[in-house]
């Protein structure tokens, strides 16, 4: 397999495709307006930060251990857990326009 192909089939690139979709899809659903579409790229650019987050740096925010704003953070988490929920966060919007389209 091409090297092109397994970078864009890893993680990393998958994860990438799918929040450029989701900047694709804000930009598209704004009024025609640059100010509207700047507010939509601007807002979804920054939710889609802690998944993508999650997703590239699983392992190592897994690792943290210490005080954060609210309880201390005790044990490591397994990077793994970061990952999925990160995977869960980034698919979390078509989860809910699904639930909420065919209820």
């Amino acid at each position: 397999m091409p090297n092109w192909i397994s970078q864009i089939l890893s993680a990393r690139g998958l994860s990438l495709l799918i929040a450029a979709a989701y900047v694709l899809l804000g930009c598209l659903a704004a009024q025609p307006s640059v100010a509207k579409i700047l507010a939509s790229l601007l807002i979804t650019s920054c939710a889609l930060l802690l998944p993508l987050a999650c997703i590239w740096y699983g392992d190592e925010l897994g690792e943290y251990v210490g005080a954060v704003p609210g309880p201390a953070i005790m044990k490591k988490s397994p990077g793994w857990m970061v990952k999925l929920g990160g995977w869960f966060l980034l698919f979390l919007p078509v989860i809910v326009f699904f639930l909420s389209f065919y209820r």
